[in-house]
């Protein structure tokens, strides 16, 4: 397991969030909990990337590049299905940048930039 300094920064067209956090790497994912304590993950695939939260806030998308996935977002008992348009994905061993669109009922809903850089702080 590594352990992470973690950036992480989301912007869409109505609101923008920035934090740095400790986090770890293992086994291809990427842990931290936010400052609003819900426990994010972020998992890499080959061409994929699924991003999960837990907590006051249920959330569960999956991006790949030039197709459109599903993603799940629950809050206070309500929740939403959306469709997920990847724009552009990017990933290297200490970045990760996803531009994306989310739509329901085939209207386009928000437009996201999520960028998280990641530093390795140790190795256990």
């Amino acid at each position: 397991m590594k352990k992470l300094n973690i950036s992480f920064k989301i912007t869409s067209l109505d609101s923008s969030v920035e934090y740095n956090v400790l986090g770890e790497y293992k086994n291809k994912r990427i842990k931290f909990i936010d400052p609003e304590q819900n426990t994010n993950y972020i998992i890499f695939h080959n061409d994929t990337i699924e991003y999960y939260k837990k907590g006051n806030v249920d959330m569960k998308y999956i991006f790949s590049e030039n197709l459109k996935t599903k993603g799940l977002y629950s809050v206070s008992g309500n929740k939403f299905v959306f469709e997920i348009e990847t724009k552009e994905l990017f990933k290297s061993s200490n970045n990760l940048y996803i531009k994306y669109f989310l739509y329901q009922d085939e209207e386009l809903i928000n437009e996201t930039e999520l960028t998280i850089e990641y530093l390795i702080l140790k190795e256990e």
